[in-house]
């Protein structure tokens, strides 16, 4: 009887599915809404992946969940869709930071591979990869300006992928080495499957009650705006 494993990813405005069998990739659903449906389509994409395979939730080895950086909003949702599933199933929690899935949007043979997620302003969140996935500098929010990544030049081939590589390919100082695809990726849960099944096999589980997702940043909101009397509304 195969393991089955679910895999949710709801960092970006991409809302994202997957059922895996022993390490391969049973089914995928996903789609993607600039206004976050997250909270409409998360259930309905869990339910169409597991009754296409005639599964209950009680029939699942783990949940593999997309952990962050990302959108608060997403993570959110997210988070207490795993967590609730984990919870009331008795079954394992496994949490995948969200560069490490975005960096494997690629398979470059040589080099390194940029992980980003678009952030506020001129500002990503990124983290660096060897092209087989090793990572070399963990997940932070940057700033980009001219020189950024400029050093990573040096060693190779550097390859941008994720939400804000145009960010990137419109603010850095090009260089014959930085390697921009055509178009942004979005993370997925297709990419999350060898990582969650390699996490179950070795027993690397969240403590589902204490986990929480990483948001890298404190969470922003707007200023509350006052009135002529001075007060907040």
């Amino acid at each position: 009887m195969p393991s089955h494993l679910l895999c949710i990813e709801t960092t970006t405005t991409q809302c994202s599915v997957a059922l895996c069998a022993d390490g391969e990739l049973s089914t995928l659903t996903q789609s993607n809404h600039e206004n976050y449906q997250h909270a409409q389509l998360l259930h309905t994409y869990i339910d169409k992946v597991l009754s296409k395979h005639n599964l209950k939730p009680s029939d699942l080895a783990a949940i593999a969940l997309s952990s962050g950086p990302g959108s608060y909003t997403g993570l959110r949702i997210g988070a207490a869709a795993a967590k609730g599933l984990c919870y009331a199933n008795d079954i394992p929690l496994i949490a995948i930071p969200t560069l490490d899935i975005v960096a494997r949007e690629i398979t470059p043979s040589d080099g390194h591979i940029i992980a980003t997620l678009d952030a506020r302003r001129d500002e990503v969140y990124c983290a660096i990869y060897t092209h087989d996935y090793q990572c070399v500098q963990p997940a932070s929010p940057h700033v980009i300006t001219s020189n950024s990544f400029a050093e990573w030049t040096a060693k190779g081939p550097v390859y941008f992928v994720g939400t804000g590589l145009e960010k990137c390919e419109e603010i850095v100082d090009h260089n014959t080495e930085f390697i921009f695809p055509k178009d942004p990726s979005y993370p997925s849960a297709a990419q999350m499957v060898k990582q969650a099944q390699d996490a179950f096999e070795k027993q690397v589980f969240e403590d589902v009650a204490y986990f929480d997702v990483d948001y890298l940043k404190a969470f922003q909101t707007s200023p509350q705006k006052k009135n002529a009397l001075g007060q907040s509304t």
